[in-house]
């Protein structure tokens, strides 16, 4: 049944006897008469004798002699029996040698000993159950027909999001526990953890019967354990491409563009030799990272600026803040789109596409495919949601009594008219409707209804400030940041050196 063993880490629960172990038993003679054992004195004496040097010579062989010497000796003495047992430091060698001889037998000689398998491995897309067992390389018929009648197993394999799957398997008896954990979507810091393990029932009325496997599954949500991370990097072509190399989630990156949008342009702005820093949580599920969480700290270094941002909850709200306590973030985001590709800039005179004549391009135009998801750029109300003209499906958020921003061309609509959004928050999707040429996203901004740069509106939109009341326990956690930063810089320079 076990088609791939090197797959696995092996656990076996005998002992293996060390090299070179000697047992000694020896016999006993019955007492006689006086007379007899004085004329068998000078012999005794003389066995005695030879006794002694024999037991001195095994001795010294046991302990002086060279291993591969000792190996070959063998200690034979009158009503003297030695037993020698050896095992080599590795039985990597064995499965080559033995060729297609039981698992068991191979590694310990008995078949009764337990050798207990494990393998864990990502569910992938389209993944079932069978074909994650045949890639751990594990067979098991019984299991499967269990399994695909499971209802939990349906809905954990159904899941869209990381799934780490763990199988514990024994040769002669088949699946004995699979454990899945994949993140908890209605539950904030947990995640979902399905346990299936086997009861081996026997059967009492027939005890010829051979014990057969029945499965058990439970499903629990359990909270992650946060671990910090330490992670540096220098700029040589692209933010992306930095973080690759240095193992950094996409997650991170994309947070630290977003964090320092309203500064950096990271299609433009970007130099060779710029370098960044970042503190940020890794969610651990049962001591093994499941998901990335939210960057903690974070400093930039671009055309030779220094920009920092430290992560601090005041008010029952969270923001990124520099080092004096001024939110990195403007009011406004720098994009409707967490990462995206500008196609057309805002201008007063633009060649249009569609309409072959120059008039003003009173927005900006973002190139992504359809569906990509599109977001509010700041806190408001939605007051259109629909389809209107040239503009296709189109929704219009009002932020405060002078200013709106328009989201244009979408393929879907996720929110209504007189709704509240925060900023940031995924309002539709990225589509070609009304008059396009293809899929993107048309955004504007208004103030009293006149055009303008929405590059602009966000960089001039006020910041926020750490209040004075959390101003200390601000400053507190700032500088435990600022060490942490230095410490993931000094990490890079080391790995790098």
């Amino acid at each position: 049944m076990f088609t791939e063993p090197q797959r696995f880490a092996q656990h076996a629960s005998k002992t293996v006897p060390p090299a070179d172990v000697q047992k000694v038993t020896g016999t006993s003679a019955p007492a006689g008469n006086a007379a007899a054992d004085a004329d068998r004195a000078p012999t005794s004496a003389l066995f005695l004798t030879g006794l002694f040097l024999a037991v001195g010579g095994f001795l010294w062989a046991a302990f002086d002699t060279p291993p591969n010497q000792q190996q070959a000796q063998a200690l034979i003495a009158k009503d003297a029996v030695t037993e020698e047992v050896s095992a080599p430091e590795s039985l990597g060698f064995l499965p080559a040698l033995l060729g297609d001889a039981p698992i068991l037998e191979r590694l310990t000689g008995s078949p009764e000993t337990d050798l207990n398998l494990v393998a864990d491995d990502w569910l992938r897309r389209g993944d079932t159950v069978e074909t994650l067992l045949t890639r751990l390389g594990v067979e098991d018929p019984v299991f499967l027909d269990w399994a695909r009648q499971s209802g939990e197993v349906r809905e954990a394999f159904a899941s869209n999001r990381s799934t780490r799957a763990t199988v514990s398997y024994l040769p002669d008896l088949g699946v004995q526990a699979l454990t899945l954990r994949w993140p908890d979507t209605k539950n904030k810091g947990h995640f979902l953890r399905l346990t299936i393990k086997a009861a081996r029932e026997t059967g009492d009325a027939n005890p010829d019967i051979a014990p057969v496997n029945r499965f058990v599954a439970t499903t629990e949500s359990v909270p992650y354990t946060p671990n910090t991370r330490l992670a540096s990097g220098v700029i040589e072509s692209s933010l992306f491409a930095t973080t690759d190399a240095a193992n950094i989630p996409d997650s991170i990156a994309m947070g630290m563009a977003e964090i320092f949008s309203n500064d950096i342009d990271f299609n433009r702005d970007l130099r060779k030799g710029d370098t960044f820093a970042v503190v940020y949580e890794i969610l651990e599920a049962d001591n093994e990272a499941l998901e990335t969480g939210r960057i903690l700290a974070a400093s930039f270094t671009n055309k030779g600026t220094r920009l920092n941002a430290i992560w601090f909850e005041q008010n029952g709200r969270g923001d990124y803040y520099d080092l004096s306590g001024v939110s990195t973030r403007r009011f406004y985001l720098a994009s409707p789109m967490e990462f995206s590709r500008v196609t057309s800039s805002f201008s007063k005179r633009r060649f249009h596409p569609v309409l072959k004549v120059n008039r003003p391009h009173l927005g900006v135009d973002y190139g992504a495919p359809t569906g990509t998801p599109v977001r509010t750029v700041g806190d408001g109300r939605v007051v259109f949601a629909g389809r209107r003209g040239g503009y296709g499906n189109v929704i219009e958020i009002r932020h405060d009594s002078q200013s709106t921003t328009v989201y244009a061309h979408l393929s879907r609509i996720f929110v209504k008219r007189g709704q509240r959004v925060e900023r940031g928050e995924r309002i539709g999707a990225v589509g070609s409707t009304g008059v396009s040429t293809g899929p993107h996203l048309h955004f504007e901004h208004r103030v009293n209804g006149v055009h303008k740069d929405p590059a602009q509106m966000a960089k001039r939109s006020r910041a926020t400030e750490v209040d004075r009341q959390h101003m200390a326990a601000f400053k507190a956690i700032a500088d435990t940041a600022t060490t942490q930063l230095a410490a993931a810089r000094q990490v890079h320079l080391a790995s790098a050196e």
